[in-house]
């Protein structure tokens, strides 16, 4: 799955804005129907669910009203606080501010301490909290009314849902940028964001779901796909179909050449890794010294010792390991092994003759 930075985020945008001809305002609607909808499903209630928005005077905020909007349509009692005078909106934020107005939505907005404070009375009435004070593109940490409302957000026992990632989060890093609010989910949109899977960051995104906005598949796929994360269904993309009338000699045989005294569990982690991995047969050389104990605690795995030099294994067991390898489609050398000089050689010698 593609990764993207703040940066990237906002040139797939602005393709898609100046390229493809979709208003912002469009990709806005898109983005907050999509937070609506994970907020619906996960949190909708038979009795009057309520939701409380903490929006910020940016498009982060708009995406907040599209989200309010949502959700008085399906009938919630919605409260939006707006950590800005009314006139310090702008452009698609302001588009959907008036569409949330006119449809009767409660906003209220603050800009000091004492209004945000009377406007937040009774929150811990809401069925969820609804993050959405900053966007990917914060730089520099929150101060003032910005720092309260994310400090707010952490001392409340509700659920709380950030708008595409938790305000506070550095989005190319994942560096906390003095503090963080502490999602429960984050719904990010299109792809995700660097600082959603990176540390410490990725520690307060919570459950990281990721909605289409209607990015169209020329720009998605010409966006940079300079990072990678491979979640679990990329891994399982990555397997091959094993047929159902295989057996172990279907699935290749893996020689593990590792460990030395001292250092056996990284020999015996490696070769049932193998095993975990889906080698149909793994076979351990290890020094002799050593091999008793990790034969003791390999029940499926064959282990060979091989000539021993001080705890390690000896460059004379050459011969020998490259007569093992005759036949295996994987090698994986090195775990626990040592560090000395003759293993230097043994191991340089052995991918060479064994490739």
């Amino acid at each position: 799955m593609k990764i993207l930075t703040a940066a990237q985020m906002q040139a797939v945008d602005r393709r898609t804005i100046d390229e493809i001809g979709i208003p912002g305002v469009v990709l806005m609607e898109n983005a907050g129907r999509g937070v609506a909808t994970e907020i619906i499903q996960r949190y909708a209630t038979t009795g009057s669910p309520c939701a409380l928005i903490i929006a910020g005077k940016g498009n982060n905020g708009g995406d907040g009203y599209v989200i309010a909007r949502q959700l008085l349509d399906k009938g919630w009692h919605v409260k939006t606080v707006v950590l800005a005078e009314r006139d310090a909106i702008r452009g698609d934020a302001l588009l959907n501010l008036a569409a949330l107005e006119n449809c009767g939505g409660h906003v209220a907005f603050v800009s000091d301490s004492e209004t945000l404070k009377t406007s937040l009375a009774g929150a811990d009435e809401s069925t969820v909290l609804v993050d959405a004070i900053f966007g990917t593109g914060l730089a520099k940490p929150a101060h003032g009314l910005y720092l309260k409302a994310i400090e707010w957000f952490n001392q409340q026992a509700a659920p709380v849902v950030a708008v595409d990632i938790p305000s506070g989060i550095d989005a190319s890093t994942g560096r906390i940028l003095g503090v963080a609010v502490n999602a429960s989910v984050t719904v990010t949109f299109a792809f995700a964001k660097i600082g959603l899977v990176s540390y410490p960051g990725a520690a307060l995104v919570g459950e990281l779901v990721v909605v289409d906005i209607g990015i169209p598949v020329p720009i998605a796929a010409q966006s940079s796909a300079d990072y990678l994360l491979i979640d679990a269904a990329e891994a399982r993309s990555l397997l091959p179909i094993r047929s159902q009338d295989g057996h172990k000699g279907t699935f290749g045989h893996l020689l593990v050449v590792a460990g030395s005294t001292g250092k056996c569990g990284a020999a015996v982690m490696t070769a049932e890794t193998g095993l975990r991995g889906g080698a149909g047969l793994v076979t351990l050389a290890c020094p002799q010294s050593v091999q008793p104990t990790v034969a003791s605690r390999l029940t499926e795995v064959m282990t060979v010792p091989m000539i021993d030099a001080n705890g390690q294994i000896s460059l004379q067991s050459l011969d020998d390991l490259l007569s093992l390898a005759e036949g295996k489609q994987a090698l994986a050398i090195g775990p626990g092994f040592g560090l000395g000089e003759e293993v230097r050689t043994l191991v340089c010698r052995l991918v060479q003759d064994s490739v």
